[in-house]
């Protein structure tokens, strides 16, 4: 499979092309070119986002957890749940990138709720930031859903890319055996990662 920079690569090829491609499908609905614009911008940020920081290599220990520093340990659950290249759950077009999000999300909730049981422990009220947030997210959805809307398309098709190219290289290497050709190049450390070893490469 290709390695992490070839899939950063692939990630912004694509999101080059799905920009304009946006932008003249939001023009083709008599959208203004300004908003057309701000919105092709939106769905391109997602996709980067989601093909770079919320790869389908996450559900390993890989060079894409390490680029998140110091929050790199909040991936682990994920990656002992999710099984390695599942179709299902890590490395599908559709439900893996969400999932990843919606498990980001879950954690960081998780996060804020556990701080502030903690700061009630010590007589600290924490107001209710986690309501307001899901409040705010309610009503952004409900006033700006095309961009919601573009923003999860963004997503899928960040994680789409990245999904797409192990088949194409996977697929292409059986056809090459069948015809007799043999591949020799190894490609099980494409992402920097070791069955059974913990280590965490630096490398991008």
């Amino acid at each position: 499979m290709p390695g992490a920079r070839t899939h950063d690569v692939i990630t912004i090829i694509s999101g080059s092309f799905l920009a304009p491609l946006t932008y003249l499908t939001l023009l083709s609905q008599d959208i203004s070119p300004e908003t057309a614009t701000l919105d092709s911008a939106i769905l391109f940020g997602a996709h980067l986002l989601s093909g770079m920081m919320f790869s389908p290599d996450l559900d390993i220990d890989s060079a894409i957890d390490n680029r998140w520093g110091v929050l790199g340990w909040i991936w682990r659950p994920y990656m002992w749940a999710v099984p390695h290249r599942s179709r299902w759950l890590s490395h599908g077009l559709i439900i893996p990138p969400l999932l990843r999000l919606g498990y980001f999300a879950s954690v960081i909730t998780l996060l804020f709720l556990g701080f502030a049981w903690m700061l009630g422990l010590l007589g600290i009220v924490v107001p209710n930031y986690h309501e307001q947030a899901a409040s705010y997210l309610l009503q952004l959805t409900r006033q700006h859903s095309r961009e919601v809307f573009l923003i999860l398309l963004g997503f899928i098709t960040g994680g789409a890319a990245h999904s797409i190219a192990d088949w194409l290289v996977t697929g292409g290497k059986h056809v090459l055996h069948r015809l007799g050709v043999r591949v020799t190049r190894d490609y099980t450390g494409h992402d920097q990662w070791r069955r059974g070893s913990h280590s965490r490469s630096r490398r991008f």
